[in-house]
């Protein structure tokens, strides 16, 4: 499995753990995140529970399409047998831009859980929500940095990597080999 497919199945894991509650069980989420009582006291409504189930499912079934299409525009969850053939060692460009898409949302939603961890007086949730949703995050930043990699260009005399170039820094050594 390449690191786009991993990727994408972690994606998919972390984002379906999430959505799992709010489908089954919208009230325990809100519930659980409470700090004083309820939110709404005395004025909260059956309308208001209604909405708020509405709200935590459909948020909990959109977690879960943005999983399934990171999986089928990756590459990771083949679609016919022309996907099959295609070459596994570079990535193509919707699933980079598949990526690149959850990654900033995973960035997105550390930073979300991040504040509300310290605006809520250091709630567990808060922090372990952030904690995962960095760490995708990241691996998704490295999969757009270093994905495709079995294919780069090594000189054969040196095994030197010649994508790189010399800006900022030069090579000294090589420009001595040239010089000979």
């Amino acid at each position: 499995m390449d690191s786009v497919s991993t990727y994408s199945v972690a994606s998919l894991a972390w984002l379906a753990t999430q959505a799992m509650p709010l489908i089954i069980w919208p009230s325990l989420v809100s519930t659980l995140l409470q700090v004083d009582g309820p939110a709404y006291g005395a004025q909260y409504s059956a309308a208001n529970a209604s909405l708020e189930k509405y709200f935590a499912r459909s948020l909990g079934l959109a977690q879960i399409a943005l999983g399934g299409l990171l999986l089928v525009l990756s590459g990771a969850l083949p679609l016919d047998s022309m996907t099959n053939a295609l070459d596994a060692s570079n990535p193509t460009p919707l699933a980079i831009a598949a990526v690149l898409v959850t990654a900033l949302y995973h960035a997105a939603a550390a930073s979300y859980s991040y504040s509300r961890y310290h605006t809520t007086s250091g709630q567990t949730a808060h922090l372990l929500a952030c904690l995962a949703s960095s760490a995708l995050a990241v691996f998704g930043l490295w999969v757009l940095l270093f994905a495709g990699e079995k294919n780069r260009r090594v000189s054969r005399r040196t095994g030197a990597d010649k994508s790189t170039s010399g800006w900022p820094f030069k090579n000294a050594e090589a420009d001595k080999k040239k010089r000979r």
